[in-house]
């Protein structure tokens, strides 16, 4: 018999992972799902969500699970208030998630707002007119350059 795996100080979370916790399909994975994460909120490891994760957290839950916009954001939101759960850049993602679920654009013109938001002496270069809709946000359309 092997001797069991430790865990080290900090995992990265991978996208089918927590999809079985908020579609708690199957209910076996998410059972598994949920005793990692209390090991994580008793201090036994860090669980780190990326950006990139985040994303396709959105994608799943709004497309093969049809979820709204802001029910999907409320899960992922309840995710990452959990002890023990991690994001590189919490303010980024909650305005990330907010811009996201209050508004008609995608997850990734969500993040690139926020990010441009956030970030000073920036914009995003993009096509789509929506983003000047946001404030404090400075839109750069290609053919103007």
């Amino acid at each position: 018999m092997a001797s069991p795996r430790r865990a080290p100080g900090a995992l990265f979370c991978d996208t089918n992972v927590l999809i079985r916790l908020l579609a708690d399909d199957p209910p076996g994975h998410a059972a598994a799902v949920q005793r990692a994460l209390e090991a994580s909120g008793d201090g036994r490891f860090s669980v780190i969500v990326t950006d990139v994760v985040l994303a396709e957290i959105a994608y799943v839950l709004t497309g093969a699970y049809g979820r709204s916009r802001t029910d999907a954001a409320g899960l992922m939101r309840g995710i990452l208030e959990l002890p023990g759960v991690e994001v590189a850049d919490p303010w980024l993602t909650r305005e990330t998630l907010e811009l996201w679920s209050s508004r008609n654009m995608d997850f990734a013109d969500a993040y690139l707002a926020a990010l441009g938001r956030s970030t000073k002496g920036t914009g995003v270069l993009s096509f789509d007119r929506g983003l000047d809709k946001i404030d404090g946000l400075r839109r750069v359309d290609p053919r103007s350059i």
